[in-house]
C-alpha cells in the first residue's frame, strides 16, 4: 500500500534545514545534500507552478488551461 504525503513549503523549509544540520553533522556528504537541494528546486518549482496556475485561474474568468496532471 502506498502512502502518500502532502508537499506543503512548510515540510520542504523543515526537510532543507534538517539537511543543513546533517552537513554540520557530516551526517552526509556534500554530493549528497546537493542532490538534495536539487530535489528541494524542483519541489519548489512545482508548487510556484500550482500557486501561477491558482492566480491565472481566478484572475481570467474564461482561461482553458489543459489538465496535465491526467494525462
Amino acid at each position: 500500500m502506498e502512502i502518500v504525503k502532502k508537499v506543503t513549503t512548510k515540510n520542504l523549509l523543515k526537510h532543507s534545514f534538517d539537511l543543513m544540520m546533517m552537513l554540520k553533522d557530516k551526517t552526509i556528504n556534500v554530493e549528497e545534500a546537493k542532490a538534495h537541494a536539487n530535489l528541494l528546486k524542483q519541489s519548489n518549482n512545482l508548487l510556484r507552478y500550482e500557486l501561477d496556475r491558482a492566480v491565472a485561474i481566478q484572475k481570467f474568468d474564461k482561461i482553458e488551461i489543459r489538465e496535465i496532471e491526467e494525462i
